[in-house]
């Protein structure tokens, strides 16, 4: 998804180190992080990175070297926090991140809780930056290194004085870890970093941190989705979407690949119900997320999730029209929950509530190719949307890719790759309508099909939804 690796160090580029920013600068930058990074991978504890914080700022104060340790994850968090907000478009976010890796290879060798935390505060960089080390890589790191710790299974065993920050921090290490991993490995078809079976670490309580002290939780955690949210619950909630997602990967998937269509069916209806109660049973926005006008943990989010997922459950019945196993409605679901996708990435950023990151670039874009997938491919959908109404959802991606490909490079081979799409194919429409019958021969013209090459060839270099290069497949050829 972004940049590769060099050595055991995570170098991102040539990138001069930035000053360490002065007091001000870091409390806004950080709480920016902890309004809108923490609440959807809570591996830290805020309250202890706060004294973590404090000391560096004083150890810089009193001209002393701070903690290694503590001073990467202050400027790590400050680069997070500043590709959140006005600081995004400039080299401040680069060059805060280049001063966090002169301290990285200290915190690994640490080989501790905190080793992983660093990892994964990497990961958030790489989530939201068009440079940076791939999150495919990071996240398989971020979860051998939960292996060798055994944070994937439940402590057995009781000290007679248990430390609830470290114990919940496990927790939390391990469970973002995974949720970063199954993200990954679903959204673009790869192998997950570990198995169900083999985990059975229990989740994190859906507890606020500041209510976890080393010796006693000030409250009890929460329960049941009708308890008032806490700023982890919808972190919490994720995970437990990440879970249906690796089940319905074991369990739908091989069942399409084998054509064991009734059985493959049954379950799909089982998990498309299952997705339903999960999207029935979200937990509200925090007040002070949805006064900073955060998207994640909004109704449009949670929405966004289950359409995403109805895509995933479908998406290996769609390239397989052929077998006659794939029914009217099935184009109908998935051209919904498409556009329905595409609609709600519109109002977000036209309303500048969404930060760009390649998750949100991965799924636009696979539900955008799969609208048009399911226009090309279905006499119900077509009635469903008609020519107009196609050429306005086509607009609407393109005003979203158009901004994203602003800011990040990487964005103008998907951006330019739908404009060719979307156009050969309303020109298609529009000459089967006139000739009333269904579309039939090559979607891209010969003329055309070396310029869509060069963009899916450098799509796949940054990293392509494997449903995307199916369905486009499926479309071209």
């Amino acid at each position: 998804m972004s940049g590769i690796a060099a050595g055991n160090v995570l170098q991102l580029t040539a990138t001069t180190p930035a000053p360490f920013p002065d007091r001000a600068v870091v409390k806004m930058l950080t709480t920016a992080y902890f309004d809108q990074v923490h609440p959807q991978f809570p591996f830290l504890h805020k309250p202890t990175y706060r004294r973590w914080e404090e000391e560096v700022l004083t150890a810089g104060e009193c001209k002393r070297s701070p903690d290694p340790v503590h001073a990467f994850f202050v400027l790590a968090l400050c680069a997070v926090g500043a590709l959140t907000g006005p600081f995004a478009g400039n080299t401040l976010p680069e060059g805060l991140y280049a001063a966090a890796e002169t301290y990285y290879e200290h915190v690994i060798q640490q080989n501790s809780l905190e080793s992983i935390q660093a990892i994964l505060a990497c990961a958030m960089y790489s989530l939201r930056s068009p440079v940076g080390v791939s999150v495919w890589m990071l996240s398989g790191l971020a979860l051998r290194q939960c292996l060798e710790f055994g944070l994937h299974r439940k402590i057995r065993w009781s000290r007679a004085q248990p430390d609830y920050v470290k114990e919940e921090l496990r927790k939390r290490v391990f469970w973002c870890s995974y949720n970063l991993d199954r993200a990954v490995a679903v959204t673009l078809g790869r192998p997950v970093g570990i198995a169900d079976h083999d985990i059975d670490a229990e989740l994190p309580s859906d507890i606020n941190d500041e209510d976890i002290t080393p010796h006693k939780l000030l409250r009890m955690p929460r329960s049941s989705h009708a308890e008032p949210a806490t700023e982890i619950s919808s972190a919490i909630h994720t995970i437990r979407l990440r879970q249906l997602w690796a089940r319905m990967q074991r369990v739908v998937y091989p069942q399409v690949e084998s054509g064991d269509t009734s059985q493959s069916d049954q379950a799909i209806q089982e998990f498309k119900t299952e997705f339903g109660l999960w999207l029935e049973h979200s937990p509200e926005q925090l007040l002070s997320n949805r006064l900073h006008n955060d998207t994640f943990g909004s109704p449009e989010w949670y929405k966004l999730m289950y359409n995403h997922s109805i895509l995933l459950l479908y998406r290996h019945k769609l390239v397989r029209k052929a077998s006659g196993s794939v029914t009217a409605q099935v184009f109908v679901d998935c051209a919904q929950s498409s556009h329905a996708i595409c609609m709600i990435y519109k109002q977000l950023y036209v309303t500048q509530r969404l930060n760009d990151t390649w998750g949100a670039l991965h799924v636009l874009f696979l539900a955008a190719v799969t609208y048009l997938h399911c226009v090309l491919s279905s006499d119900e959908v077509r009635g469903i949307y008609r020519l107009n109404h196609i050429s306005s959802t086509c607009t609407s991606i393109m005003v979203v890719l158009a901004i994203m490909a602003e800011r990040w490079k990487p964005v103008e081979s998907y951006r330019d790759a739908f404009e060719m799409l979307s156009n050969a194919t309303q020109a298609t429409l529009i000459e089967t309508s006139m000739a009333q019958r269904t579309p039939a021969g090559p979607l891209i013209s010969p003329e055309g099909q070396k310029q869509f090459t060069d963009y899916l060839s450098y799509m796949a270099e940054i990293g392509m939804c494997a449903s995307v290069e199916d369905l486009l497949t499926d479309m071209v050829e």
